[in-house]
This record gives C-alpha cells, sequence and structure tokens, in this order.
C-alpha cells in the first residue's frame, strides 16, 4: 500500500510550525523525517494540523451533503450529492488515513501517530503516548466508520504494500483497546518524563493549559471515554448491548464545554478554517434544505443566524440534493427557495464577512451529553434519558474562536423522545462526520434520498451508506474488498424507510 498525501496538506504542516516557535527545535538535519527525531513534538504538531483538513476536508464535505445538511450545486459536488463519488477522487482522502511523513508529500496519518508512539515510548512519556492512541483511535475510527472494512493490524507496517483488510466489527473492537490503553497510559502521567506536549508548545487543541501537563492529561482522558462512548453507538444497531456500555463511557466523557476539543485554527493564510477556505475558493456547496427546516420548525433563530444568511427577499431556504427541481413544499425537505430572494448562504463560511478562523468541533460536551440521552432512551428509560437531553439543551455552542466560545441561547424543556434527541444532535454537529454515523444508525432526522438525476422530482431508493474505497489499492491491493459504491457497512445492516420529500411523518418517537 502506498501512502502519500495531498500537496494542500503541507501548507497546513507550514501553518501549524509558524504557530508553535520551536517546535522543530529537536528535528536535527532534516526536520521533515521522523526518523531523526529525539522528542514526539514535531510529529504531533503534524499530526493535529493534517487531521483538521482530513475530518473539515472532502470526507466530511461528502458525508454533509449524504446527510443533507449542505446541498452540491456546481461542478463536482452534484454528482457528489447524487452518491457518484469515484474511487480517484477520494483516493488522497483514503490515502490520508495511513500516511506518513516520510513521504516528501506530507504525513499525519496512522503511521505518523504510530511514530510519535514510539518516540513517546522511548522517553517514557505517558502523556503522549496516552495522547498518540487517542488520535489513533479517532483517526481509525472514523475510518472505519466511512468504509467498513479497512487495514489496520498490518497498515502500521510501511513496508507492506498489500496489508490485509479487517473486519469492521473487529476494527472498532480494536480502537475500544486502543482508548482503553490510552486511558491506562493518561492515568500515570503525573511527574517525571512525564512531561506530554506542554513541555515543548506542541499542543494546538488544548493548548490553553500551558505547562499544566496533569490537567491535559485528564482532559485528554475524558476525550477518550467519550471516543468510547461515540464507537459503541456505531455498533449498537447490530448489538444493542453496546447502548449501556456507550452510557457508561458518557458518564465518564467531556465534563463541561470547556473540555470540547476542537480543531486549531487562525486567520493567517494557511490557518483558516478548512470549509473556510473551501468556500472562498470554490463555492460548489450551499446550504441543504433539511437542517434549515429544522431549526425553522425549532425557533432555533440563533443557530440559523450563525449557519446561515438569510435570501435576498427574507427568511431561510436550504436547496434539495445537488439542487433538483422541487416539488410541492412541505415536510423538512423543502428546497423550493423564496419566492423573491431564492435561497440562503452560508455565514461564517462566507469569506466577505467572516476572517476563517472558526475552530470546528471534533467531540465535544454537548455530543457526549447527547450520546447518553439515545442510549438511555434505549433502554427503554425516557425519564432516564431526560436529565441529559436537558443539560445539551442548556449548553448550546459551536466551536470557538481563538479562546472564545461560540455560544447560544439554553433553550427551554422538551421531551426526550428519540426524534427530538437525534435532531438536536443533527444541528449541534453541523457539518461533523458523526452526523451521517447517527443518521445511518436511527435513521433520524427523517431524509428523503437524492433524486436519479437533476431534473427528477422522484426521490432515489437509499442515502448512500458509505464511501468507495480509494484507487490506490483498488488497483493494487488484492485484498480489497469488492463492495458496492453505495452499499451498507457491517454496523448499519437496516435500510431507511424510503421517503417522499413532502413526508411530514415522525418517526422515532
Amino acid at each position: 500500500m502506498r501512502y502519500p498525501m495531498k500537496a494542500g496538506l503541507a501548507a497546513l504542516i507550514v501553518f501549524a510550525a509558524a504557530g508553535c516557535s520551536g517546535f522543530l527545535n529537536e528535528a536535527n538535519d532534516d526536520p521533515n523525517n521522523p526518523t531523526t527525531l529525539t522528542r514526539p513534538g514535531p510529529l504531533y504538531i503534524a499530526i493535529q494540523a493534517v487531521q483538521a483538513v482530513q475530518f473539515e476536508g472532502q470526507l466530511a464535505r461528502t458525508v454533509a451533503e449524504y446527510d443533507q445538511q449542505i446541498a452540491g450545486t456546481a461542478r463536482q459536488s452534484i454528482g457528489f450529492d447524487l452518491y457518484q463519488m469515484d474511487p480517484t477522487t477520494i483516493d488522497p482522502e483514503w490515502l490520508s488515513v495511513y500516511a506518513s511523513s516520510r513521504n516528501a508529500q506530507g504525513g499525519g496519518g496512522l503511521l505518523d501517530i504510530r511514530k510519535m508512539q514510539q518516540l513517546a515510548r522511548s522517553v517514557n512519556d505517558t502523556i503522549y503516548l496516552g495522547i498518540g492512541k487517542v488520535y489513533e483511535a479517532l483517526v481509525v475510527g472514523m475510518a472505519a466508520s466511512i468504509w467498513g472494512d479497512i487495514p489496520y493490524r498490518e497498515a502500521a507496517d510501511s513496508n507492506n504494500m498489500t496489508p490485509a483488510f479487517d473486519p469492521q466489527l473487529q476494527v472498532y473492537a480494536d480502537v475500544q483497546a486502543q482508548l482503553d490503553s490510552a486511558i491506562a497510559f493518561l492515568s500515570v502521567a503525573t511527574g517525571g518524563t512525564n512531561v506530554g506536549p506542554p513541555s515543548d508548545n506542541s499542543e494546538l487543541i488544548f493548548n490553553q493549559y500551558g505547562t499544566d501537563s496533569d490537567s491535559l492529561a485528564a482532559v485528554y482522558r475524558e476525550v477518550a471515554h467519550s471516543l468510547k462512548a461515540r464507537f459503541y453507538m456505531h455498533v449498537a444497531e447490530v448489538d444493542p448491548s453496546n447502548y449501556a456500555r456507550a452510557l457508561t463511557e458518557a458518564q465518564l466523557g467531556i465534563s463541561a464545554p470547556e473540555h470540547d476539543m476542537l480543531w486549531f485554527h487562525d486567520q493567517s493564510p494557511t490557518g483558516q478554517n478548512v470549509w473556510w477556505q473551501f468556500q472562498a475558493t470554490r463555492g460548489d456547496i450551499a446550504p441543504g434544505a433539511a437542517i434549515i427546516e429544522i431549526l425553522k420548525r425549532r425557533g432555533d433563530t440563533e443557530r440559523l443566524n450563525f449557519y446561515f444568511t438569510p435570501a435576498t427577499g427574507g427568511g431561510f431556504f436550504g436547496f434539495r440534493p445537488a439542487g433538483s427541481v422541487p416539488t410541492t413544499a412541505g415536510g423538512i425537505d423543502d428546497g423550493s427557495g423564496s419566492a423573491t430572494g431564492g435561497h440562503s448562504d452560508f455565514n461564517w463560511m462566507n469569506p466577505d464577512i467572516d476572517p476563517g478562523d472558526l475552530r470546528m468541533p471534533v467531540i465535544t460536551f454537548a455530543e457526549t451529553q447527547l450520546i447518553a440521552a439515545e442510549a438511555a432512551y434505549h433502554a427503554g428509560n425516557v425519564a432516564a434519558a431526560q436529565p441529559y437531553f436537558n443539560t445539551a439543551r442548556a449548553n448550546r455552542n459551536y466551536g470557538a474562536r481563538g479562546s472564545a466560545p461560540v455560544t447560544f441561547t439554553p433553550l427551554g424543556v422538551q421531551l426526550a423522545t428519540l426524534q427530538n434527541i437525534m435532531e438536536e444532535k443533527y444541528v449541534t454537529l453541523f457539518l461533523n462526520i458523526e452526523a451521517y454515523n447517527d443518521y445511518k444508525r436511527t435513521c433520524l432526522p427523517s431524509l428523503a434520498p437524492a433524486p436519479g438525476s437533476l431534473t427528477s422530482t422522484t426521490p432515489g431508493v437509499e442515502i448512500a451508506g458509505r464511501i468507495p474505497y480509494g484507487i490506490s489499492d483498488i488497483n493494487a491491493n488484492p485484498n480489497t474488498p469488492n463492495v458496492g459504491p453505495v452499499a451498507r457497512n457491517p454496523n448499519d445492516p437496516n435500510p431507511c424507510p424510503r421517503l417522499d420529500y413532502t413526508s411530514t411523518t415522525p418517526r422515532g418517537n
């Protein structure tokens, strides 16, 4: 397997270096060659920077089209919105899961994360080692959710060009074991050689902790528990006992909004938000009708005005998938636009009115509370779900600008039905890959599939359940499974009901 990295990632690594003076001090003669490093800091800062691109780039755009938070309205994005993603286009993202800095095109993937862990072991730094395992679980767990079976147990060997594809459910089990190991290492982090990222200024995500390595380790333990809860939810459709496991982990997870894990961005030309950069240069996407109609129905004007701009004639209107021809208005997939002013645009993604420094959520307190609410609900106890749901609605935010969180006014009490929980999570996880996983598990919110063509007024059969493998492995790795481009992954065996665009029938109550 070859692991090159798309050229655009190099710029973000440069931004990371500029943002943390001295982070390459220990890189000896060749800072791009990890074999010369004596501490994990230089690799770690590159991993943070590169993964921001991975989690905010093409993968996130594609699945946000699938779950209809955005619509593709120009060029390739129209085809992606019709589930026509191809193995060549997605290949850089596929390879980025595994990429190493040893390749001239960049790194920041599994190979670099494993190298970071090796360096942490060599200097007996359990904080760095535990954080490295958290990142490994985050990256590999996300990849399993998108592609299903993936190389993992053999994938960290850069000399193995044809690693085996491990079954998706096995990968999830391995990821849980990595998180258990991370928690164990982060729990013995006090003193001695356990100085962690604060010692070399390489912590971008939680840099507010300065030199307080013990507090940093405690926050990453919470992140690890929240990730365990997230990944237990990923497999609960095939084994409902995982709802109870998810609830247990959520109770140990991110304990306050101040501990939210957010990708680092600033206003420097190479440090700006990746969604913002895409919209500034391409503009191939537009707001999706589904999320706008849900926000309007909920009366959530603050999120509406932060996420989107009103149409010229007033009001908020999104597009159906691929900007397809609308039918009679109604339901949550209106897509008809304003009679006088067309459709809404994005707000904070607009380069004319925003500096592009929004720090996007990775995993948060609000998501953790909503995981707990759904997990408790599935145990058949709405009363047990209600406090978690209430807490999420009372702590509403969306990332941060610098050290200033973006917050919204708390909402009043609402009954913790499954539909209400999942719609709350859908609008909270705007543009987060996890919203797609939630939809595949619950079929909520109620979404009609994209049509077969732009001129059709009839929804298709099913929203795509996965993204194709990259062409590099299809061509060169005989172990690559022959899976249809829109098939469902093993953790999601049950299709969602086929809906029309005007369906108003709520589900999940």
